[in-house]
């Protein structure tokens, strides 16, 4: 049973990278066979590992066509953004007088790897490590459980604009700008920034839902 289960998870967690990485876009296609010929298994933890992101909003069942690629919703990224935003400052409030000299060492460490980085696909990721330094000071559990599921399905739709944009370097300005002010102890100033930046980022994403909404229905 322990080998089945640890099978199910791997295989959940390459079609969940996949997805993250934009290697599977939205709406794709994901095939049983497939996916199961590459781990040599048999459809049956392919199924199980499927219920797993189906119920993780990953992939969507079309009855007699298969899985595919579940697109986030724009309600979904409103509502997520909304959230993001409100509780965003409550966590920076706690989390910045808590900062000390390695918080500042490893942040500036992720926002370098941000700046050479040259396969679009893990800027996400590293984004979100960014984000995972400067709120985890904060020690608010359940609020930085809400985060990470949010960056969890949001860091494909970075990772799809990364793609679009990946002959430019990301722009880490507003974050290097976040950090000095922090460490001059101009919190709400750091937190406003912040703020302004997330939201930015958001208009950017839902932006690029409504291009992928209206190329979509070209191809159809």
């Amino acid at each position: 049973m322990k080998t089945r289960d640890t099978t199910v998870n791997k295989i959940a967690n390459f079609v969940r990278q996949e997805i993250s990485y934009s290697n599977l876009k939205s709406d794709q296609h994901v095939k049983e066979s497939e996916v199961a010929r590459k781990f040599n298994v048999s459809r049956v933890p392919v199924r199980e590992a499927f219920r797993i992101l189906q119920s993780e909003g990953y992939l969507k069942v079309i009855p007699n066509r298969g899985n595919f690629v579940k697109r986030l919703s724009d309600d979904y990224k409103n509502e997520s953004s909304i959230v993001y935003n409100l509780l965003s400052p409550v966590v920076l409030k706690k989390a910045i007088p808590r900062y000390k000299s390695q918080t500042y060492k490893k942040a500036e460490e992720i926002l370098d790897k941000v700046e050479n980085c040259t396969e679009f696909n893990k800027l996400g990721y590293l984004l979100w490590d960014f984000a995972k330094v400067i709120y985890g000071p904060s020690k608010l559990e359940y609020m930085l459980c809400i985060f990470d599921e949010i960056y969890m399905h949001n860091i494909r739709v970075l990772n799809e604009i990364f793609a679009i944009r990946q002959h430019r370097n990301y722009d880490v300005s507003d974050h290097r700008k976040f950090l000095e002010l922090c460490k001059m102890k101009k919190t709400d100033e750091a937190i406003a920034l912040w703020k302004d930046h997330i939201t930015r980022i958001a208009e950017i994403s839902l932006a690029n839902g409504l291009k992928s909404d209206a190329k979509s229905k070209t191809l159809k």
